[in-house]
């Protein structure tokens, strides 16, 4: 299980290119054939568009197996439903999951 930080990359996670230069740089340290868990810890905010241009390559990338860890993050948790409208991809699947079993 690998396990990814998001405090490595700042307390404030905002702005799509951010996300998806956050994902490329974490990509090459990733094995493609392991679980994946994200942990929010010390994260202060995070906005859609940096979680949804990360989340989406990483699923991608990991073939969906990739888990949120459980948090209390108000922005965490405000911006994932946010994430599932008018989407069907990997990264929906994760974050649905994520809801049903921390809704």
């Amino acid at each position: 299980m690998q396990t990814i930080h998001l405090k490595k990359f700042g307390n404030v996670l905002v702005s799509r290119p951010a996300g998806r230069e956050a994902f490329n740089a974490i990509r090459p340290t990733l094995n493609q054939d392991e679980p994946i868990q994200i942990e929010f810890e010390g994260v202060l905010t995070v906005t859609p568009s940096w979680f949804d241009e990360f989340l989406a390559n990483l699923a991608e990338y990991a073939k969906g197996n990739v888990e949120l860890l459980p948090t209390r993050n108000a922005s965490v948790l405000a911006a994932l439903p946010v994430l599932t409208i008018d989407r069907d991809d990997k990264a929906t699947l994760v974050i649905q999951k994520f809801l049903r079993e921390n809704g």
